[in-house]
């Protein structure tokens, strides 16, 4: 298995496309496999796995070497994702097929349920969007990019019980807006789902 040693790092960062090999033969696979159990299409996952790839390169520059390159492929596969399944939700055929997909996948899942899971998605960020902001980034680094609370701490220059206190008002701000949203439950696997990936 490839390490990705500050040096490969750098040397994406510079253009160096053997670097990039490494690294996209190191993430690949997770990539679409996320990107496939979100579209339900093998087209679709490798067409969207392409795009992640691509705006890697695209901001390698912005990139710091001294930082795992982890984190910025899963802000770019979620950021992806998001963005296609917002288009599906406004292109009426993109949304019967994805529709139809989502459904025969899920066959214990009822129709009613199914549907109002596809067409309420785009609504997740809007509802993220309410939870004061470094409530809403402890939240993030935590349950989403999967960092210990002694890790998010030092990320954000404060004490793990100050984690400790947004995680537990984070918390208790998502299941209001749950009872707001019966939804929401289904949204929320979206996001944590990509920790069974990286």
């Amino acid at each position: 298995m490839t390490v990705l040693t500050k040096g490969i790092i750098q040397d994406f960062i510079n253009g160096n496309e053997y670097a990039f090999t490494q690294i996209y033969r190191l993430y690949y696979k997770d990539i679409r496999s996320y990107c496939l159990q979100h579209t339900r299409s093998a087209e679709l996952a490798d067409e969207l796995t392409s795009d992640v790839f691509l705006r890697l390169w695209e901001a390698r520059e912005n990139l710091d070497p001294e930082r795992e390159i982890k984190p910025y492929l899963f802000t770019i596969t979620k950021n992806v994702t998001f963005t296609w399944l917002k288009r599906m939700l406004t292109d009426q055929k993109m949304k019967s097929v994805f529709r139809s997909r989502y459904l025969s996948a899920q066959e214990e899942a009822s129709q009613h349920v199914a549907i109002t899971a596809a067409m309420d998605l785009a609504l997740l960020r809007k509802i993220m969007g309410r939870i004061p902001s470094k409530r809403r980034q402890t939240f993030e680094l935590c349950k989403i990019d999967g960092f210990t609370y002694a890790e998010a701490a030092n990320m954000l220059s404060v004490s793990k019980e100050t984690i400790k206190e947004h995680m537990s008002l984070a918390k208790r701000d998502l299941s209001k807006l749950a009872d707001a949203a019966d939804y929401l439950y289904l949204l929320l696997p979206l996001l944590f789902s990509l920790d069974n990936y990286f």
